[in-house]
């Protein structure tokens, strides 16, 4: 039974979850069927098997004569008995998700809507009272808000619809406001996910042209901050004005904007940091690391609890370019076991370590500490950079070789899997660490060229190294 879809959806309740789902079987209303006996004692077999669920106790053969009084096994018995099992466990999640508390809005909303279908027109009508009255005291917006705003007119649409005297605009005119203005948000959203996502990967251009959101503009900051995000990424590169802009702008209404919609509108925020800092305005490197521990506390990076991996190591790479090196050692340490998934092998907790040991000069440690990263990946790359970075601080006699594989890899591989910004950083990093790895010491002549060339190119990776190793030549 190990491997099976019915064992990973187990796993993933927790104990409290585990139990509640026990009793859930318990019930004849959702589980009355003819094997209702059968399916309590295979969930009590799986459970009992619980943390580890090893074969030995999960074996289809013992777990079968466990349930069944029988003296041969029954081909697809045991199968039939597993499916309807996980059946009732998507039962019992999609419950607790509905009558969740975070979805009380949207259950009384289906409520008036069952109440109208029955018959009880007035409790419909006063509940439908009664919740646009709490919506007009919520004050802070979010996208869940707007779209739960016009389930709430399609509601009273269909309310007077079904109750049509032949006067009264039926709500239509309110409809079709919640409807457009939702619509724009959502729209101006999933827009700004794709112009940042097409600046990470390689994607086609998308037409996103609008005609009406300025319609709509003065009646949502929500909106009015999407679209100066759009406008920003539609043109190409931020300036630092508009960095600033949009950190006032968040800063100034984090009253009126609820904690999701603020944490969507901080990611593209630091975001804009980085662009600006890997096209060489370094000087917004602790404004970005400032951010970072301002989300960090604020707790805009977690997911349930955990943290992704991707802002594990973001997190420290930004604070050690702040040259804030205790900070990036001691939050490695304390978030090791939050990270999403988890880190078992500690492949995210020893890139961090070893670029902290590298900012402190502990080569041979750093060294010793990375770990093997997948070729396919963009973790592959910043692996692979520091690997050569601590070959050239020990005068290796291996940094030429890496090199070479390291661009051969990039020139075959990396055209179908990085987008042309990416790529061109790493050649140019190449590039440049191979002129310094090859300059003479006490060569003012060549660190001035080389410090020149760096400073033109607008896409490098690790360009403060490199300024910092240019300049040490002269």
């Amino acid at each position: 039974m190990t491997g099976t879809y019915l064992l990973d959806v187990i796993k993933a309740l927790n104990p409290a979850e585990r139990q509640e789902m026990a009793l859930f079987l318990t019930s004849t209303h959702f589980n009355g069927g003819g094997n209702t006996n059968e399916l309590i004692k295979l969930y009590k077999i799986i459970l009992d098997a619980a943390p580890e669920f090893s074969d030995d106790l999960l074996s289809k053969e013992r777990v079968y004569f466990k349930i069944f009084s029988e003296r041969s096994m029954v081909s697809g018995k045991l199968e039939k008995l597993m499916a309807d099992l996980n059946k009732h466990l998507r039962n019992y999640a999609l419950i607790e998700r509905y009558l969740s508390e975070n979805n009380e809005v949207d259950q009384q909303i289906n409520w008036a809507t069952w109440l109208r279908e029955r018959g009880l027109a007035e409790r419909a009508r006063q509940l439908m009272t009664k919740l646009k009255t709490q919506e007009q005291r919520e004050k802070a917006e979010s996208l869940e808000r707007h779209k739960l705003n016009f389930l709430f007119a399609e509601e009273q649409h269909l309310w007077e619809l079904n109750h049509n005297q032949a006067k009264g605009d039926l709500n239509i005119p309110n409809l079709v406001y919640r409807l457009d203005l939702f619509y724009h948000i959502y729209r101006t959203e999933l827009a700004n996910r794709y112009l940042l996502q097409q600046k990470a990967t390689l994607l086609p251009e998308g037409d996103f042209s609008e005609t009406k959101a300025d319609d709509y503009q003065s009646e949502s900051i929500l909106l009015e901050i999407s679209r100066k995000i759009f406008k920003v990424l539609q043109k190409g590169l931020p300036t630092a004005e508009e960095a600033y802009d949009l950190m006032q702008l968040l800063r100034s209404n984090e009253g009126s904007l609820s904690s999701q919609t603020l944490d969507h509108f901080y990611a593209y925020l630091r975001n804009f940091c980085t662009l600006l800092i890997n096209n060489g305005n370094i000087a917004f490197i602790p404004v970005l690391h400032q951010i970072n521990k301002d989300n960090l506390e604020d707790g805009y990076f977690f997911a349930f609890g955990k943290l992704p991996p991707h802002a594990y190591l973001n997190l420290v790479q930004v604070a050690i370019r702040a040259k804030e090196y205790d900070w990036a050692k001691k939050f490695s340490e304390a978030y090791k076991a939050l990270i999403v998934g988890n880190d078992d092998d500690h492949f995210f907790y020893r890139i961090n370590m070893a670029q902290c040991y590298f900012a402190e000069g502990n080569f041979d440690r750093a060294l010793d500490s990375l770990p093997d990263a997948p070729s396919n990946s963009h973790n592959h790359h910043r692996v692979r950079r520091l690997e050569l970075r601590i070959y050239y601080e020990l005068n290796s006699d291996l940094l030429l070789f890496k090199l070479d594989a390291f661009r051969k890899f990039i020139e075959r591989t990396a055209p179908k899997t990085l987008p042309a910004n990416i790529r061109e950083m790493d050649l140019n990093f190449l590039n440049i660490l191979l002129q310094i790895s090859q300059s003479p010491p006490k060569d003012k002549a060549r660190s001035v060229r080389l410090v020149k060339r760096i400073e033109e190119k607008k896409l490098l990776a690790d360009r403060s190294w490199l300024l910092e190793k240019a300049r040490a030549l002269g």
